[in-house]
């Protein structure tokens, strides 16, 4: 028998990789498919030949195929379990190039909008009639709004449109005199009225002409007993129980799902598309602003297309904890999508 260390590789220099890796599409699907089957994703059912199968099924079958199918299963089966009639999505799975990850050792788990219209919805009316019930009412169920739109796909909404506005339309000025002196000066104009005669500039004040300022950065205003307190009106109660869902989820032992999971910021391009668009009402400055923003990627030509980028270890570990934030990412667009549709109206 021969000696171990005759089986050995011989040592290399230190600069020479010791990892053998085929370019191309191998490069991606074997060790994926390899991850798959480790983790459960790819079952002994997928691979057990039928009886009186073709020769040609019983060796046509590559690594891309049985891992696009058991993908394909496994999706399909997720989204039938927790189905939402606005928020759905496609899920493609590639290298991306031009990122901080290592291609050989990551796959990039990509969700984009299925065909059709994004979803629009205005919120003024429904936030607005809670707070007619109580002050800090509607605040405080879209501070519950918001965190639950930042454990989703990227979404065009009022939290995004302030920081959109705050840094393209008011130069990080404290106030609005100071944003008119600024763009004054860099406009060249002699006063603040030659200025205003010749640009369009949103100040602060346009801005927020037909919408409270929370709206863009709500916080929880109430305490729990005042908002079972405000909870008079049916409307208002099946509001309070979507919360306490939506709460009851994120609070459940296992929950691990965080805003830094989810959007495109990983792999360093901005959105040019979302999951939805959430504004005051029709025609309103959120919409100008959102507008803006999709203009400006479009000038400047560098975005994606998809609304979620994942990057994923291909290992067993890492496919698991992609699953599990996966599911967790839907049932949260599940309780959301019902909350926006108690308060928002669709357009």
């Amino acid at each position: 028998m021969l000696p171990l260390a005759a089986l050995a590789l011989p040592q290399l220099a230190a600069e020479i990789p010791v990892r053998y890796v085929v370019p191309g599409a191998d490069a991606l699907t074997v060790p994926l498919t390899i991850a798959l089957l480790e983790a459960g994703v790819i079952s002994d059912a997928m691979l057990r030949t039928p009886r009186n199968a073709l020769l040609i099924d019983v060796f046509g079958e590559d690594e891309r195929q049985l891992s696009a199918r058991a993908l394909s299963h496994w999706w399909t089966r997720l989204i039938r379990k927790h189905p939402c009639k606005f928020f759905r999505w496609n899920l493609q799975v590639q290298q991306l190039e031009d990122t901080n990850y290592d291609a050989a050792t990551t796959a990039w788990f990509c969700f984009s909008r299925i065909d059709g219209d994004i979803p629009r919805f205005t919120l003024g009316t429904g936030v607005e009639k809670l707070e007619r019930l109580r002050e800090g009412f509607g605040q405080t169920v879209l501070a519950v709004l918001r965190d639950a739109t930042m454990l989703l796909p990227e979404s065009f909404n009022p939290w995004f449109a302030l920081d959109w506005a705050d840094n393209s339309y008011w130069l990080d000025s404290v106030d609005d005199v100071g944003l008119l002196e600024t763009r004054r000066e860099l406009g060249g104009y002699e006063t603040v009225q030659q200025l205003l005669e010749s640009e369009h500039v949103i100040t602060r004040a346009m801005f927020y002409a037909e919408l409270p300022e929370w709206a863009c950065l709500p916080k929880r205003v109430l305490s729990r007993p005042d908002i079972e307190a405000a909870g008079t009106t049916d409307f208002a109660r099946r509001v309070i129980a979507l919360c306490d869902q939506l709460h009851a989820l994120v609070s459940r032992p296992g929950f691990v799902l965080h805003p830094a999971d989810k959007g495109t910021g990983r792999c360093g391009q901005y959105p040019v598309d979302g999951c939805m668009v959430l504004i005051w009402k029709q025609h309103d400055v959120l919409s100008q602003t959102i507008d803006d923003y999709l203009e400006h990627l479009g000038n400047a030509g560098e975005y994606t297309d998809f609304i979620d980028t994942n990057p994923v270890p291909m290992t067993a570990e890492g496919i698991r904890e992609f699953i599990t934030i996966t599911e967790q990412a839907l049932e949260v667009a599940v309780l959301t999508e019902q909350l926006i549709l108690l308060l928002g109206e669709k357009f």
